[in-house]
């Protein structure tokens, strides 16, 4: 009887001793294999940009002095947009910047379809921002409404209704000038149309106004008012990425304004230092 039981003893150590063994030998491996992190392995938006090599922004080339061809449109365009985006995107390494030229009303169908990649001078509304993921604001102005000093007749805007304004009514300007009553003309050129007087009003910002002054001295503009309402402009991209591109141009234009390169080119096409 105590030769049964010693055997039966020695049996259930055995056992033990092996389940002890294995379970050391699994954890064992378990230590020495690799973690697996999917997540590790995944392209960020800002790699994708990387591997394509180039940001491409849509622009009219018919916006002074932002985005525009000096003299002829055979000229490269220059502009205080094309200049900062440009010295702002350089400091992004394996991304090089593209202005490709368009009409304004396709501009957004062309971000959604991805023929670009954003679009300079774009104010930030909260419908926009439904539809966009927003860098950084790189301007901040007012709407300012632009007549001839000859015209007597507007000096607000509400003196706006029934006067015919240079617009239309996909832009921010030309739903400004239709708030209050005003008849939108969407075709020509803006500063043609207000010297000819086939418009009465132009809106634009206070800052484009400033660069009028300088450089268009026989149109005799005058700013008959301007809105309290900020104009915050900032480049907008499709709704989808992880952030990362938003992120490396936010940290790039917060060194241009850093090092003083954002106010150089703001007197040089301002006349004035308009990051305050």
């Amino acid at each position: 009887m105590l030769k049964v039981k010693g055997i039966f003893i020695l049996t259930v150590l055995i056992l033990a001793l092996a389940v002890s063994g294995c379970s050391s030998q699994q954890e064992n491996k378990s230590e020495s294999a690799p973690s697996a992190s999917p997540a590790a392995a995944e392209k960020t938006s800002l790699d994708k940009l990387k591997e394509k090599g180039e940001f491409i922004i849509a622009t009219t080339g018919t916006y002074p002095p932002y985005a525009f061809h000096e003299e002829s449109s055979d000229r490269p365009l220059t502009g205080f947009d094309i200049e900062l985006l440009t010295e702002v995107w350089n400091r992004v390494d394996g991304v090089k910047v593209t202005f490709k030229e368009a009409e304004w009303d396709g501009m957004l169908a062309g971000l959604d379809a991805g023929r670009f990649d954003s679009i300079h001078q774009i104010g930030v509304t909260e419908e926009r921002k439904a539809k966009y993921d927003f860098a950084d604001p790189y301007l901040i102005s007012y709407p300012t409404l632009i007549v001839l000093d000859e015209t007597k007749d507007i000096n607000s805007f509400e003196d706006l209704k029934g006067k015919k304004v240079y617009g239309n009514n996909t832009s921010i300007y030309g739903k400004l000038a239709e708030s209050y009553g005003a008849v939108l003309v969407p075709e020509g050129e803006s500063l043609e149309l207000l010297k000819t007087k086939r418009v009465d009003a132009i809106i634009f910002n206070n800052l484009y106004f400033l660069e009028l002054k300088k450089s268009r001295p026989d149109l005799k503009l005058r700013a008959a008012d301007e809105a309290d309402t900020q104009e915050i402009v900032a480049l907008p991209l499709v709704k989808g990425g992880d952030g990362t591109v938003e992120a490396a141009f936010n940290e790039a234009l917060k060194s241009v304004k850093e090092d003083g390169t954002y106010e150089k080119l703001s007197v040089k096409w301002f006349g004035e230092n308009v990051l305050k």
